[in-house]
């Protein structure tokens, strides 16, 4: 019966293996255009591994924005929405003395259920503004390959455990 359980294991071990990308949950960028400065936008999460729980992230980049300017970071969950309405600031951000400025958001519940994003300056005369398209995955290859065999290894190291535990045959021959 240990068997049987043991192979269940290394098939649904192999099927989450050969399936499951770096950046499971959602993975998507956009570019935040306006009338001065640009940046992009990024939503995603991070599938858990055997080592590591999911990580949520939202981060927005902007450059040519103007020097030391306070920006409002605002996003919506509705596609349709219209900006200000149905926006909610989630943060804000100064930019440096070349226009550069970012903001992170980590461990967010509402990470993929962004659809929409607004960047906006203090007093309102700027803002960028994205709309989220379609999942990416464009972890590089060597990070993938890397990804892939963490969970192989993973799996090797739990299969070798349970067959350890598997009960061996006893090799003693029986006294007469």
């Amino acid at each position: 019966m240990r068997k049987h359980w043991v192979s269940a294991v290394v098939v649904v071990a192999l099927a989450l293996a050969m399936t499951v990308p770096a950046w499971a949950g959602c993975k998507v960028q956009a570019a935040l255009t306006g009338p001065h400065g640009t940046g992009t936008a990024e939503k995603k999460v991070q599938a858990a591994s055997l080592k590591a729980a999911a990580v949520n992230k939202f981060e927005v980049d902007v450059s040519g924005a103007g020097n030391g300017v306070i920006y409002a970071v605002m996003v919506s969950t509705n596609t349709t929405s219209t900006f200000p309405i149905g926006f909610t600031t989630v943060g804000a951000f100064l930019t440096n003395s070349l226009g550069v400025g970012e903001f992170d958001l980590k461990d967010s519940t509402f990470t993929c259920d962004i659809q929409r994003v607004a960047v906006v300056s203090s007093g309102g005369a700027n803002t960028l503004t994205a709309k989220f398209g379609v999942l990416v995955n464009d972890d590089p290859p060597e990070v993938q390959n890397e990804i892939q065999m963490e969970v192989e290894n993973e799996i090797h190291n739990l299969i070798q455990n349970e067959i350890q535990l598997e009960p061996q045959p006893n090799n003693i021959a029986p006294n007469p």
